[in-house]
């Protein structure tokens, strides 16, 4: 077994010497830090367009102010560009770098805005009936390019009585007639399709330059300009059996002047993030042909403009790829990939070759759980991403020529001022098959290795997703509240190859269990790890293999937290927004077809073994799995005389929620395992 601090990392881990004494990370200090998100480089590469994110305390919301910063200054000399209440987002540059573009709300309706930085004024430029998205200006800067829904005409019911002026009516009824009807996200969507429209920079009408009863964009996407400004390229799917397709998206050329959309690809599975190199006759693309496998991972690809076979950049990179932003020279694209828990950022040649690191580490922007993420920008040499440190929340780095030449960290007085435990590394080997697995060990405040600690082990969840060593409000509450928190990425997880995220094959769970237990056993060896005393928990993916921990060893764990789990298989595949995928690539069949794999594989099928008190906790929104699975087995461990507790947040998503429901779904645990923790 393999120790290590991260070494990049332990500066960031070391606190200097201070006048004040340092004070443990509590819950509040959620609504004092800030991290940096969403970096946008000028054209020219000598500034950078950035968003502070942070938690607004009186409003219990998050919040984004637009920042800009001059590159070519060690500090940037920042300056605040658009407040948070402006509650402005999507900004993109102009071609020639003096104007921005963003949607910001506007007579209490989301719609496009420009700005001349030498004014500093914002202007909304359209008067859409439903929010836009995916803003990008023309080549010659004349123009905006967004899209937006068309709703649909409501049901009428026939012989319903006129509704009198003034009269306080039930809600109208939700009439459902397509297969997906809500999402996670957006909750119950109104009928209607996602159209493409050009409006004048200057203020104007806007015209739609698609029709038809298809999204001519995947989901809130946007389209991408070719240099003649002639024609959009845009992703979409208008297959007629588009509803049932998860992983089918094609590449479509839109003619400004209206018209009939070219189809550029046409091959089964997913071509997405379509962008065209500088001299206007390649385009890279991120997909993937299809496959049944549980998971497949993202290349990059790149074909001619005009249409033709594509190449694919990275089939022996076996890292996922994403965000492509090709080089000013035309010969290389970049691109963020996940490495064993990190998001880099690489420089992948065009005409073959090695892909080069450009970027070791991006900062991971969830905040919520150490899940890597991020975002970069890259233009005329230049490259702005997320920094990432351990200890506190993301930054925000600039790159040129490998080199770092300027940095921001909004939140070096805030770390001052708090005493952070050490972020350790941890490979093992599994039970399964002797498999390497990695992970890290957070450990408290004050960590003495002559005292015995309770042990967390936290289970992430995707399950397609990764833990790195960013920082997290969870682990950080755990370990200020006296627990070393051990988060692992069994297989299942990105970043270590195709072959070790589909190792699952069928069914789900499997051997990611025995992953995440032998990484139970390596901390228990250690002499200040309390055996007696060790707890379990995780959310979604991480919630299903939670409930599948306790119930394959029921004596194991002191007390367990399930956050909005995956209960009953057959529930998730009919009812959640993501049924397709369930149904077709993780189970491999349809439950009428494979009941009793459905069954098997259910947590639900395994809860008359488990005998560990269990908190579940789900929000009311939330349709990614939704919270009647949360309720059976709730009823089910109280029909058994399992001490149990249901925790309900209202109006949450699978996201969590605010900021203050955020802390509930941390803090109720804590006390949860206090209450059990032997003394």
């Amino acid at each position: 077994m393999k120790l290590a601090i991260l070494p990049a990392l332990a500066l960031a881990l070391a606190a200097p010497a201070l006048a004040q004494t340092p004070t443990r990370f509590e819950a509040a200090d959620l609504y004092k830090f800030s991290m940096v998100t969403d970096p946008v480089v000028s054209p020219d590469g000598k500034q950078v367009i950035f968003t502070r994110t942070y938690f607004d305390l009186g409003s219990d919301s998050r919040m984004g102010e637009i920042w800009i910063g001059d590159i070519g200054a060690k500090d940037l000399n920042r300056r605040l560009l658009i407040g948070a209440g402006t509650r402005a987002s999507g900004v993109t540059w102009s071609p020639d770098g003096r104007r921005i573009a963003y949607v910001a709300p506007f007579a209490g309706k989301p719609q496009v805005h420009v700005m001349t930085l030498s004014e500093g004024i914002g202007r909304p430029i359209t008067s859409s009936k439903t929010p836009p998205g995916g803003i990008e200006w023309s080549p010659d800067g004349q123009s905006i390019a967004f899209t937006a829904q068309v709703n649909s005409d409501p049901v009428k019911v026939s012989g319903m009585p006129a509704k009198p002026e003034g009269a306080t009516w039930a809600p109208d009824a939700r009439v459902v007639t397509t297969y997906r009807y809500r999402l996670n996200e957006s909750g119950y969507l109104t009928p209607g399709y996602r159209h493409v429209f050009i409006v004048p920079a200057a203020g104007g009408p806007a015209r739609q330059i698609t029709k038809g009863d298809f999204d001519h964009v995947d989901g809130g996407g946007g389209v991408t300009w070719m240099p003649d400004g002639q024609s959009l390229i845009a992703v979409g799917n208008r297959r007629p059996e588009r509803d049932l397709q998860a992983r089918e998206a094609d590449l479509w050329l839109l003619p400004v002047a209206g018209g009939e959309p070219r189809q550029l690809t046409d091959r089964l599975g997913n071509e997405s993030e379509p962008t065209v190199s500088p001299d206007g006759k390649w385009i890279a693309f991120t997909g993937y042909p299809e496959t049944p496998g549980f998971y497949v991972q993202d290349d990059l690809w790149v074909m001619p403009a005009g249409g033709g076979a594509a190449r694919n950049l990275t089939a022996a990179f076996d890292r996922p790829v994403a965000n492509p932003a090709w080089s000013a020279d035309g010969r290389s694209v970049y691109a963020l990939y996940n490495e064993e828990g990190v998001t880099r950022v690489a420089s992948i040649p065009v005409n073959g070759g090695t892909p080069r690191t450009v970027v070791r580490e991006v900062g991971g922007t969830r905040l919520y759980l150490p899940s890597s993420g991020g975002s970069f920008s890259a233009e005329s040499g230049v490259i702005a991403y997320t920094s990432l440190f351990a200890d506190r929340p993301a930054g925000l780095a600039i790159n040129r020529g490998g080199k770092t030449i300027a940095s921001l960290d909004f939140n070096a007085d805030w770390r001052r001022g708090k005493q952070i435990g050490r972020l350790e590394e941890i490979r093992y080997k599994s039970s399964a098959d002797g498999r390497d697995i990695q992970g890290w060990v957070q450990y408290p405040p004050d960590f003495d290795p002559a005292k015995k600690y309770p042990l967390i082990l936290d289970i992430h969840g995707g399950p397609n997703t990764d833990y790195g060593p960013m920082f997290s409000v969870t682990h950080q509450l755990y370990a200020a509240a006296g627990y070393i928190v051990l988060f692992t990425n069994p297989r299942g997880s990105i970043g270590y190859g195709a072959e070790f995220a589909n190792f699952y094959g069928k069914p789900y769970p499997s051997q990611d269990h025995d992953d995440l237990m032998s990484g139970v056993d390596a901390m228990v060896a250690r002499p200040y790890v309390d055996a007696n005393n060790l707890f379990i928990g995780g959310g979604s993916g991480g919630g299903v293999l939670t409930l599948w921990g306790i119930a394959k060893a029921p004596d194991r764990f002191r007390a367990a937290v399930a956050l909005r789990p995956v209960t009953d298989w057959t529930v998730q595949a009919l009812a959640s927004d993501i049924q397709s995928t369930t149904a077709k690539y993780w189970l491999g069949a349809m439950p009428w077809e494979n009941h009793e794999l459905y069954w098997q594989q259910s947590p639900l099928s395994l809860v008359g073994s488990v005998k560990t008190p269990t908190m579940l906790i789900t929000g009311e929104a939330d349709y990614r799995t939704p919270i009647a699975q949360t309720e059976m087995y709730y009823q089910a461990l109280k029909m058994r005389g399992v001490d149990a507790i249901k925790v309900r947040l209202p109006e949450a998503n699978h996201g969590m929620g605010r900021p203050s429901q955020w802390l509930t779904s941390i803090l109720m645990p804590i006390d949860w395992f206090d209450k059990y923790r032997a003394k």
